[in-house]
């Protein structure tokens, strides 16, 4: 049965992740303004999905084992959990590995960071909880009951607090090109300005052709006091930002995210995000091998997860923790 089970999954998956790590370093383009630590995306992004996804099915089939008292479900929701945290640790250490290089320390304490090593220690203290119990239904159901608790914090600690928090490094735009970065409209009469966190932006002048927009915008460094004036562009054909300005000395990029009006009263909708935030999978070489990656991760998952519960259920059955 572990054969049948294990041989054509080992093949496929194998076949995904060689063509992923192949990829990588051959295929994909090194990221402008990253280099070559932008191709961390590829396996960092995928490897935290699935730890969302292995922690709720570990709630799935906690849910299940406390209905129906299942050997099968209890070793399921075991296994799901145990690759849950492995695949936090993997994302946590290649963001740490990214964090390094584009923020200039592996730990910043930002709030996803913070977030997933929380979700850690909530999970670790699954297995605290199982060790100290005497292998049976006891110890099965009470398990149960934790995992359904902890898988409460999930979605609050992976996706809610990090988008509510006025401080983060992962912004909204950290991985594709979307309009949702932390944006301020200005208008074209040179008269407003606004704030992006503590940069003060001001709207000088905007030129237009037939396909290209190019403002002219002031900003204001909070850290020196120091104004720069950048001209970032936009496609007004494919509606995209084309020219990305960096601000001088900082990890800021800016763009223009969204253009509306006329020509003759325009309001500029101007995007401040950290280096490296925007467009990572807008090339369509990373964006397919990201895709293969999230495949192969998933179907390494799946595999794993089904080979592990088997044998635990197996062990289970042969030390007799029925009772």
């Amino acid at each position: 049965m572990i054969r049948q089970l294990a041989t054509p999954a080992k093949i496929s998956t194998g076949l995904l992740l060689s063509f992923v790590a192949a990829a990588m370093f051959l295929w994909v383009p090194a990221h402008e303004g990253l280099g070559n630590v932008g191709r961390i995306v590829i396996v960092h992004v995928p490897t935290g999905w699935l730890t969302c996804v292995a922690f709720l099915v570990s709630a799935l089939y906690s849910l299940l084992y406390l209905r129906r008292g299942r050997l099968s479900d209890d070793a399921n929701a075991v296994a799901a959990t145990e690759l849950g945290l492995l695949f936090s640790l993997l994302s946590t250490v290649t963001g740490a590995i990214f964090a390094k290089v584009v923020w200039g320390t592996f730990w910043n304490w930002d709030p996803r960071e913070t977030a997933i090593a929380v979700l850690m220690l909530i999970y670790a203290a699954y297995f605290a909880l199982r060790t100290s119990l005497v292998p049976g239904v006891r110890q099965r159901r009470l398990s149960a009951i934790y995992a359904l608790l902890a898988s409460v914090s999930v979605p609050f600690l992976i996706f809610v607090i990090p988008r509510v928090t006025d401080s983060t490094l992962h912004p909204n735009c950290a991985i594709l090109n979307t309009p949702n970065c932390a944006g301020l409209a200005l208008t074209a009469d040179g008269r407003i300005q606004g704030q992006v966190d503590d940069f003060r932006l001001k709207l000088l002048d905007v030129q237009e052709s037939d396909t290209l927009l190019t403002a002219t915008i002031e900003v204001r460094d909070p850290a020196s006091g120091t104004l720069t004036t950048l001209q970032p562009s936009f496609d007004l054909v494919s509606g995209q930002p084309k020219a990305i300005e960096r601000v001088p000395d900082t990890l800021r990029e800016v763009q223009i995210k969204r253009v509306s009006g006329t020509a003759s009263a325009r309001t500029i909708e101007v995007a401040l995000a950290n280096v490296g935030n925007i467009g990572l999978l807008t090339d369509q070489r990373t964006l397919i091998t990201f895709l293969v990656s999230l495949l192969g991760f998933t179907a390494l998952f799946i595999w794993v997860w089904r080979l592990r519960a088997l044998l635990l259920g197996l062990q289970a059955h042969v030390q007799g923790w029925n009772a």
